[in-house]
């Protein structure tokens, strides 16, 4: 999966200005700017056999926009339930979907097909890799359609180059095989075999063809690979949330675990970023230390919201172009001090200013500022900012981490 990332990189973090890219402009993507959300239900996208009864099972998605919103490309989050590939339905992540969607994203959440076999005993390793795999054909079917739709009448007012694929757990588990393996992986036989068997790496669960199911990036909660060295160099960027002792999907190398029982290898969050780091993909994980639970963020209000800001705010650097501090050529074109502050900050720059966005280190925004070079940050809790810098031109000057 590395052209499309291929070329957003060159496109968007080589580029010194967002202007061109429609709503970048440092509040849209980050913050919640819509009150309402247009829900368009059980749009078909293909159909195909259950494991192992064979049964067919038609597929829908539903697609979350932000109500009254005017712009035609959007980027796109293409998220996944979860549920052990055992049980679980698209409506689960509604309240996923509706968030995102207020912060300007268009957010489509997916049926895929389950196993539907006798629980007990579990299905095996071979068992769940033939269902991951009819999955993989489910969730890319999706990702074409759309890329389908929009290259005609763009119903849902898409960016087709900016699709991120996610999900929750399983549907994790999903999205990080969609987004990062390929033919050129080493894969084992039995893998191979279901993926030949199935149309191929591309799939069969609708019959597009001429458009592909590659994705920007990766939003990883609490889900892993089956092996991490396929995710390799050119493979999106990747978001991850993990509680450390997880007893499901591991957060380091371990099984993946269902009614209590070891099934199948997972390398979790842990694993995947490493490697992530070890190839110069960006990459972002938080870690809920010494927490045993399972997706336990999302069992908690607070840590719900920092987990969904934090994911946008990933999510619109990457689409954005938000440019690094680490660009020596157009940080010396501006200087803010004291960093530490003290009180009032000083921001010094050789193009004109026109906004300055203040966010939380959970992307939750604080303050903006017109046209000023001077900020009072003295009512502000001592901690951790973002700061955006945005000029006349809407052109990103800045994005910097400042102390107060």
């Amino acid at each position: 999966m590395k052209s499309i990332y291929i070329l957003l990189f060159t496109a968007f973090t080589f580029s010194l200005s967002a202007q061109d890219i429609e709503g970048c402009d440092g509040i849209r993507y980050v913050d919640f700017i819509f009150d309402d959300v247009k829900v368009t239900k059980d749009i078909r996208f293909g159909e195909g056999p259950r494991f192992p009864s064979e049964t067919n099972q038609e597929l829908f998605f539903d697609v979350y926009e932000p109500e009254g919103d005017d712009l035609t490309t959007r980027p796109v989050m293409v998220l996944a339930f979860g549920g052990s590939f055992i049980e679980g339905t698209k409506e689960d992540i509604d309240w996923l979907c509706e968030a995102f969607a207020r912060k300007g994203y268009v957010a489509v959440s997916i049926d895929y097909r389950l196993f539907d076999g006798l629980l007990f005993p579990p299905p095996n390793a071979t068992q769940m890799k033939n269902v991951v795999v009819r999955a993989m054909s489910d969730m890319k079917a999706v990702i074409r359609q759309l890329r389908q739709d929009a290259d005609n009448d763009n119903t849902f007012g898409i960016n087709p180059d900016v699709i991120y694929a996610g999900g929750i757990s399983a549907g994790s588990i999903l999205a990080c095989h969609v987004a990062a393996v390929d033919t050129t992986d080493n894969l084992p036989d039995d893998l191979r075999g279901f993926i030949d068997s199935t149309g191929g790496i591309e799939g069969n669960t609708n019959d597009i063809t001429g458009y592909t199911s590659e994705v920007a990036g990766i939003i990883n909660y609490s889900g892993g690979l089956n092996d991490a060295d396929w995710y390799d160099a050119g493979d999106p960027p990747i978001y991850s949330v993990h509680d450390e002792a997880d007893g499901v999907v591991p957060f380091g190398s371990g099984f993946a675990v269902v009614f209590g029982f070891p099934i199948i290898a997972v390398d979790g969050s842990q694993i995947i970023n490493a490697r992530a780091d070890s190839f110069g993909i960006e990459n972002k994980l938080r870690v809920y230390e010494n927490s045993l639970a399972h997706v336990g963020y999302f069992l908690n209000q607070t840590q719900t919201e920092i987990v969904i800001n934090e994911t946008a705010l990933f999510v619109n650097e990457i689409h954005c172009g938000a440019v690094s501090t680490t660009d020596v050529n157009l940080e010396s074109e501006i200087a803010i001090f004291p960093n530490p502050t003290s009180g009032k900050m000083t921001i010094e720059s050789t193009s004109e200013i026109s906004k300055i966005a203040i966010h939380d280190m959970s992307g939750k925004l604080i303050r903006t500022h017109q046209s000023t070079n001077v900020i009072d940050m003295s009512q502000l809790n001592a901690g951790m900012y973002s700061l955006s810098i945005i000029d006349t031109n809407g052109s990103y000057i800045s994005r910097r981490v400042i102390v107060n």
